[in-house]
C-alpha cells in the first residue's frame, strides 16, 4: 500500500493570501558555528550537557549553550571519513551516571571495517574522556571498495536494560549486489542486538531471533535494510522507529512496537519501501511493510534521503506532544504525524515552523537531550531546538509556504 500520494501540481497563485493556523512550536538556534559536519546529538538521561558527534571523529560538548573548546572524545586519527564513512554513532549506557559507560560506532581507518567500541569513564561528570578504558566490542567487515551504506546508529530500549541495538547498512554499492540485506549469515543490512552488561565483551540475549546461531547470526534482531542511518526509541513506550534511506524510488520509515519478538524482515533488496525494487525486486513470505514511505522529488515526493527522528516526549509543547518528527536530507524539510491504531494520521509539514530563519541546511539528524527535548542537526553546523511558540494564531501563505500548505492538505487526503 502506498502511504503518501504524489503532490498534485496545482497553481500556487490561487492560494496566495490564504490563511492557516500556525503550529504552537518554533525552532530556536542553539549553535550556528564551531561544529564541523555534525551527525548526531544525544545525552544521558537527566544530564544537562549536549553531546554532538562530528563525522570526522570528534565528540563535542555543549554546556550551558556554549560549545566547549576541548572535545569530549577525539577519534580523528582512527576514523575513515571518505563517502559515508565516519564517526556515525554514540550511545550512553542506561547506567552511565554510575558506571561511566558509553559506546561509539565508526569506520576504522586502518581496516575500513565498522567498529563498535565501549569506553568507561572513572568520572561520568567529566567533560573530557581522558584516561578512560576502551574495548572493541564488535567489528563488522565491509565490502571492499564501497564507501557507502554504513548506517551507525545505536541505542538502548527504555526499560530493557543492557541490550544495545545497532543499525548496519548493506555496505553498498547500489542495489546491494551481494544481497546482504537478505543474508542472515552476515551482519550487514541489519539491526543487531547484543547484551553489554558484562565487564568484557558481549553476550547474546536469549530471546534474539537466531540466538542459537543455527538459522542466522545470533546478533541479528531484524533484517532487510539498506542504510538505516537513523533510528530511535520512543522514550515513553519503547516503540522502535527505523528510517531506511532508499535507492532510487522510495524512502521508508519502519516501526516495531514495544514487546515485539524481533525477526522482522523489512524487505531490502526485494522491496524498496512498499514496492518491488525496480529492476531487481521481488517478494517473499513474511516481509514487513514500512509504516510510512514516500516517493522521490522527481515523482513529486517529499525528498531523496529520509532522516529518521523521534516521537516528541519532552517538556510539553502543544502540537508536538506524541508526534513522530522526521525529515529529509536532500529537500531539507521536516514532517510529523501521529500513529493511530498502527497507521500514520494527521500528517503535516513542520519545515516553516522549525527551520524558517535558522540557517540550518542539509538536515543530517535529529536528537534528544537528557529530558526528551527535540533538536534538528544540520550538516552545515547549525543545531536548532524545538520550543513553544505561544500566541501565534495564523500564518499568511506565500510562495513556498503555499506549497507547504498544499502538501499538508493532500497528504493522506
Amino acid at each position: 500500500m502506498r502511504l503518501v500520494r504524489p503532490l498534485r501540481y496545482l497553481a500556487v497563485g490561487a492560494f496566495l493570501g490564504a490563511a492557516a493556523v500556525a503550529h504552537a512550536l518554533q525552532g530556536e538556534v542553539v549553535i550556528s558555528s564551531g561544529l564541523t559536519q555534525p551527525l548526531q546529538l544525544t545525552a544521558p538521561d537527566g544530564d544537562t550537557r549536549l553531546f554532538v558527534v562530528e563525522k570526522g571523529g570528534l565528540v563535542r560538548i555543549i554546556a550551558g549553550g556554549v560549545l566547549q573548546t576541548t572535545p569530549f572524545l577525539d577519534l580523528s586519527a582512527q576514523v575513515a571519513t571518505e563517502g559515508e564513512r565516519g564517526l556515525a554513532g554514540l550511545a550512553f549506557d542506561p547506567g552511565f551516571a554510575s558506571n561511566g559507560r558509553f559506546y561509539v560506532n565508526y569506520s576504522d581507518r586502518s581496516s575500513l571495517s565498522t567498529k563498535v567500541d565501549r569506553y568507561q569513564l572513572s568520572d561520568p561528570t567529566a567533560n573530557v574522556a581522558t584516561g578512560s578504558s576502551v574495548e572493541n566490542l564488535l567489528t563488522i567487515e565491509q565490502p571492499a571498495g564501497s564507501a557507502v551504506h554504513k548506517a551507525g546508529w545505536m541505542g538502548f530500549r527504555p526499560g530493557e536494560g543492557s541490550n544495545l541495538y545497532i543499525t548496519s547498512g548493506d555496505g553498498g554499492p547500489g542495489y546491494d549486489p551481494n544481497n546482504n540485506g537478505q543474508n542472515q549469515n552476515v551482519l550487514l543490512g541489519k539491526v543487531l542486538r547484543i547484551d553489554v552488561s558484562a565487564d568484557a565483551g558481549y553476550a547474546i540475549p536469549a530471546n534474539n531471533p537466531y540466538a542459537d546461531g543455527v538459522q542466522g547470526r545470533p546478533e541479528i534482531w531484524a533484517s532487510g535494510l539498506r542504510n538505516p542511518f537513523r533510528a530511535s526509541f520512543d522514550r515513553e513506550t519503547g516503540d522502535f522507529w527505523i528510517s531506511d534511506v532508499g535507492q532510487a524510488s522510495r524512502e521508508e520509515i519502519n516501526f516495531e512496537a514495544a514487546g515485539s519478538p524481533g525477526g522482522a524482515n523489512y524487505g531490502w533488496r526485494l522491496r524498496e519501501g512498499s514496492i518491488p525494487t525496480p529492476g531487481v525486486g521481488g517478494d517473499a513470505e513474511g516481509l514487513t511493510d514500512p509504516v510510512f514511505d514516500y516517493e522521490r522529488i522527481s515523482e513529486g515526493g517529499l525528498g531523496n534521503s529520509v532522516i529518521g527522528g523521534h516521537v516528541y516526549r519532552g517538556p510539553s509543547i502543544e502540537d508536538a506532544d506524541g508526534r513522530y518528527f522526521f525529515g529529509d536530507f536532500v529537500s531539507n524539510r521536516i514532517f510529523s504525524f501521529v500513529l493511530v491504531d498502527g497507521a500514520p494520521s494527521d500528517f503535516r509539514e513542520d519545515t516553516l515552523d522549525l527551520l524558517a530563519g535558522t540557517g540550518l541546511s542539509n538536515l543530517a539528524s535529529f536528537g534528544e537531550d537528557g529530558f526528551g527535548g527535540l533538536y534538528a542537526i544540520g550538516l552545515n553546523g547549525t543545531i536548532v531546538r524545538a520550543v513553544p511558540e505561544p500566541g501565534q494564531v495564523g500564518l499568511v501563505l506565500t510562495g513556498l509556504a503555499a506549497l507547504a500548505w498544499l502538501r499538508r492538505r493532500q497528504a493522506f487526503g
